[in-house]
């Protein structure tokens, strides 16, 4: 069974008016901080006293805003995606892609981000709605009309008819930033934005608008309840814009009607289950009521707080910190001028009868004149002296004002004298300035651009066409498939303060320095291409990273020319060598030959020697009558 209509506006309608009073205190707060901000009288000003207000609050906003900005408008690569396992990478990569596309093309982050760091500055909080924006239109498309010839069966176009398709205009995340008056949020979350059970946003629209959006209904009833621009705006008292002014349409299609959204959590079936929905309503009329249409099924606000306070919904402004300060140095500089407006400055007068009505006449008029007596008879009022202690106190205030939040003005400001007259103390204030820099700028990324980036993510996977170009160069286009988005990605926001990319960049020129003749030219140009990637030279970055440097003809010929040199050359020496292995056997055989003669040689000349000496001795004499007795002998026992 599902619930009334009626009765469930009335709900929602309770809802709001008891998250009011949590509204009403932080809208009580942030009107104090405002008029601090904004240097508002204070209510005590005097008639023919001055009523000059310090605006140290808005001085020190002015001075940090551009260098807590910059790391977000500055480079068009802000997001990383880190897949969570090995099958995540391609996603993480096209999701790389489209968010960096998205952020830092589509996206008016300059002025998005101003918004964001002076509204956390004067109001301490920051709430931003995220939407998706999509708008198309028919258009007539010529399509060629084609028939089959009998004759050879091929087919002929016979001419074209004009077919009406819908052509996508936009289609893209988008987010806005919200006045902290038009957000009713859940009392009981805690502080904790993401526990809301629901978030109300009033915003002041028109019926043309409704119409176009193709998404609202009773829309005819809004226009015959005539209820326009003098709405009670129910359960708040405040406007719905600081903005004053008496303009009104009179044309029904742009009157401006109140809208309230109310995005949360509601058993809208009476299952005893919630369910993610939204609905929306101009005084008594529901134009919708649906299911939440994001994928993430989430209540699409986000909160920043500054100075946040644990278990509070809302942050602290600066004002809160130094507005004590702004009051002294008000209340000091009024009397300083004050004390020079009531002083004679300027003032003339001379004492009487020292000049006659004639000389008088030209001494007023400004003219050369003679009087009687001496110089002491004429007077000039001037400015009353100030004591130093005076602007002892406020140079004292200006820089316990800095050192509470954190900022470095062009004036001196913070500085290590009360640590030292050192270096070190030095570096350890501006280190100290750093940090706190350092700490609102992640305070941002990490608790809105993320969130956002996150939501965005969740968006794409579910709104983006089945295939989305996006343009990466001029030249280069990759194709972007919606299934490829899904997966687990963890989103990194690669934010760093000017300080902090000089000192890298600094620490890359000192290394380049010492190391630079001996390193890998490839190594030399990435640590080129990072010092300038840190000094906001990208297009010069990738440029040294993509430098492929253009070889000499003459040295390119001289080099091919070289290698067929180098393999003759070791060729040659093969050769060599094998003709020595081939020379060393000849040599070694030639060397056993020479033995062997040697060794003949040695023998004949022993058998020479023992001939010699048988001769000498008659030995050899007695062997050969020996061997005729034996011979003769031999003979005569054949002959027997």
């Amino acid at each position: 069974m599902k619930i009334k209509k009626n009765e469930l506006l009335a709900t929602f309608k309770a809802d709001m008016k008891a998250a009011d009073p949590l509204r009403q205190e932080m809208v009580t707060e942030v009107d104090k901080w405002r008029s601090e901000y904004d240097g508002a009288p204070y209510g005590n000003e005097e008639k023919g006293k001055s009523s000059f207000v310090s605006r140290d609050i808005k001085r020190q906003d002015e001075w940090q805003h551009a260098s807590v900005k910059d790391p977000f408008v500055s480079q068009s690569d802000l997001v990383v995606c880190n897949p969570v396992t090995f099958e995540d990478r391609k996603a993480a990569e096209q999701n790389q892609l489209v968010l960096n596309y998205q952020f830092a093309r589509q996206f008016d982050r300059y002025s998005f981000m101003t918004d964001v760091v002076k509204l956390s500055y004067a109001e301490g909080t920051v709430i931003v709605k995220t939407s998706w924006e999509y708008e198309d239109e028919e258009v007539e498309v010529p399509v060629p009309q084609f028939v089959i010839d009998p004759m050879t069966g091929q087919q002929l176009q016979v001419g074209e008819v004009l077919t009406k398709q819908l052509k996508v205009l936009v289609n893209r995340p988008h987010a806005e930033v919200c006045r902290i008056e038009d957000i009713y949020i859940d009392p009981t979350c805690r502080g904790d934005m993401s526990k809301a059970q629901f978030v109300i946003h009033r915003y002041e629209t028109d019926l043309s608008t409704l119409r176009s959006a193709k998404k609202y209904k009773n829309l005819d009833k809004v226009s015959k309840s005539g209820s326009f621009t003098d709405t009670d705006y129910e359960a708040t008292s405040d406007k719905l814009d600081d903005s004053i002014t008496n303009f009104k349409f009179q044309d029904e299609p742009r009157k401006k009607v109140v809208m309230y959204e109310y995005w949360g959590f509601y058993d809208v079936e009476d299952t005893g289950i919630v369910k993610p929905i939204i609905c929306s309503w101009i005084d008594d009329v529901i134009v919708q009521l649906e299911d939440n249409p994001y994928p993430d099924k989430e209540i699409p606000f986000l909160l920043l707080k500054k100075n946040a306070r644990p278990f509070k919904l809302y942050g602290e402004s600066d004002a809160e910190l130094i507005g004590d300060n702004q009051k002294i140095t008000t209340a000091i500089k009024r009397g300083i001028i004050d004390n020079m407006a009531n002083s004679n400055n300027a003032q003339k007068g001379l004492k009487k009868a020292s000049l006659d009505p004639l000389n008088k006449k030209r001494f007023l008029n400004g003219k050369n004149f003679e009087y009687n007596g001496n110089p002491t008879d004429f007077y000039e009022g001037g400015y009353n002296q100030l004591p130093s202690s005076v602007f002892d106190i406020l140079t004292l205030l200006g820089n316990e004002t800095e050192s509470m939040l954190g900022v470095k003005s062009f004036s001196g400001g913070i500085n290590g004298n009360n640590l030292g007259s050192t270096a070190t103390a030095a570096k350890g204030a501006l280190d100290a300035v750093s940090v706190r820099r350092m700490d609102i700028v992640r305070n941002i990324s990490e608790n809105l651009i993320k969130p956002l980036l996150r939501k965005w993510m969740a968006y794409n996977s579910e709104f983006l066409q089945e295939e989305e170009i996006i343009r990466l160069t001029n030249e280069e286009f990759v194709p972007i498939r919606r299934d490829d988005l899904k997966g687990k990605i963890d989103i990194q926001v690669e934010v760093a303060t000017a300080e902090d990319s000089a000192a890298k960049a600094q620490e890359l020129s000192f290394m380049l320095q010492t190391l630079g003749q001996q390193m890998n030219p490839d190594m030399l140009h990435l640590l080129m291409a990072q010092f300038f990637r840190l000094n906001k030279m990208p297009d010069l970055a990738k440029m040294i990273e993509e430098y492929q440097p253009q070889p000499d003809p003459v040295e390119q010929e001289l080099r091919s020319l070289e290698i067929p040199k180098i393999k003759a050359e070791i060729a040659e020496r093969v050769s060599r060598a094998t003709e020595n292995v081939t020379d060393k056997r000849l040599k070694e055989a030639k060397a056993v030959l020479e033995e062997s003669k040697a060794k003949s040689l040695n023998s004949d000349t022993d058998l020479k020697d023992l001939e010699f000496l048988k001769k000498s001795s008659g030995e050899e004499l007695q062997d050969r009558l020996t061997e005729k007795a034996f011979d003769k002998g031999l003979a005569g026992n054949t002959g027997n």
